[in-house]
């Protein structure tokens, strides 16, 4: 008797100890999570902090200008001032472009690529802005397999790694490997950032350097936007964010290896493409009419992109509502020779106007212009071989793509 009963109380302690063992692993569950909320909410205020910081100082530089254009008679002063402008615009164009594809969201125009020649042309670029001390070596490895993806982001995500051994590496006699090599995942393993990989075949980039490496907290925080190390004149902080932001738009996958003191390996796995061919491009078609159908929500906007194409030699139709350029497009679509719409517009999109104009005309013609577009909706048209072009444009950039239209 006595016997069963002191079982009977280890089995209750033992019971206690395992509630009290659950307990504790779903308290230290919830404070993991809590933490890395906490974080999350601190990479976002620091982004958006830095994202303030930088747009405020463009904007005053392009305010300044401005206004000394108006305060201005002399022509020569006047055309500099408007070239700092546009100077100025371009620079904030490319940080709007960056913080898009750290959320993912950047429109890229997914085509099959031959990796080895942007890598060849990377290279290229590098080997003239490095500092001499630094020994560069390309090795490409990798079969002559394709990928799906957008060239320029793949040379910016390889030159951004590179500038950041770079950087690693310039107060020593560095050396930067850069690479590639076919390969094969067979079963599925988590990288240094907690990601999996997948089975799959993959195109691996690689960005090795011999410098100073990254300890262990820094290591898991260097892909947060604007969390440098650097000094300020080094750097904001977007590069490597960037980097992962257009690695995760690519479908692909990154792994970093370093220790401090050891140098640093940033490995980038991209998935081979498989099929032979996108959609059949446009179509030849024959200029009847030199009217263009132009739809933008943005009046402001609207009004420029008018004065543009006017300037180009056009004669121009704008609007500012889908419905009424759909009405307007029903009643004279043979006297227009393209239309040019905007992807993003309440109500209804661009690309929802478009399927509508199609549906009266099927040989309808337009080229579509976009600040921020629904993901699916670009690549749908990319695939199908349209023609878009990314706000902001300059009047060189419209020219060139309307060109691409009569293809």
């Amino acid at each position: 008797m006595i016997k069963s009963e002191e079982m009977q109380i280890v089995v209750n302690k033992n019971l206690a100890n395992l509630k009290i063992s659950e307990d504790l692993q779903e308290m230290q569950e919830a404070q993991d999570v809590a933490r890395r909320q906490n974080e999350k909410m601190a990479a976002l205020g620091q982004l958006a902090g830095g994202i303030a910081h930088d747009f405020n100082n463009q904007l005053m530089s392009i305010i300044g200008n401005a206004t000394m254009i108006q305060r201005t008679d002399d022509l020569a002063k006047i055309k500099d001032y408007a070239e700092r402008i546009i100077h100025i615009s371009q620079s904030t164009a490319n940080l709007t472009k960056k913080i898009l594809m750290f959320s993912k969201r950047e429109s890229s125009t997914n085509k099959p690529i031959n990796l080895k020649e942007v890598m060849d042309n990377t290279y290229t670029m590098v080997e003239s802005i490095l500092d001499k001390k630094i020994e560069l070596c390309y090795k490409y490895g990798a079969s002559n397999k394709t990928i799906l993806g957008d060239e320029t982001q793949i040379e910016n995500l390889i030159l951004n790694m590179i500038l950041n051994s770079r950087d690693a590496v310039e107060n020593s006699l560095g050396r930067i490997e850069v690479g590639t090599v076919d390969t094969v995942v067979f079963s599925e393993m988590v990288l240094s950032h907690g990601e999996t990989l997948k089975q799959g075949q993959y195109i691996t980039i690689y960005v090795e350097d011999n410098g100073t490496g990254i300890c262990e907290d820094d290591l898991m925080r260097i892909f947060e936007p604007y969390y440098t190390t650097k000094t300020k004149s080094k750097g904001t902080g977007l590069g490597l964010s960037v980097v992962f932001g257009t690695v995760k738009s690519h479908s692909g996958f990154i792994n970093v290896k370093s220790g401090e003191g050891y140098g640093t390996r940033f490995e980038i796995f991209l998935p081979v493409y498989s099929k032979k061919h996108l959609g059949e491009t446009n179509s030849k078609f024959e200029i009847n009419s030199n009217l263009i159908m132009l739809v933008d929500d943005d009046e402001n906007v609207l009004d420029v992109e008018s004065e543009l194409l006017e300037d180009l030699g056009y004669d121009v139709i704008k609007f500012s509502k889908p419905f009424e350029a759909l009405e307007y497009y029903n009643k004279h679509k043979n006297s227009i020779a393209f239309s040019i719409i905007d992807l993003s517009m309440p109500v209804m999109t661009g690309k929802q106007l478009y399927d509508e104009m199609q549906k009266l005309d099927n040989n309808a013609k337009a080229l579509f212009i976009t600040g921020y577009a629904r993901q699916a909706d670009y690549e749908e048209l990319i695939k199908n071989g349209k023609v878009i072009i990314n706000k902001p444009f300059t009047y060189e950039d419209l020219s060139a793509q309307i060109a691409k239209i009569y293809m």
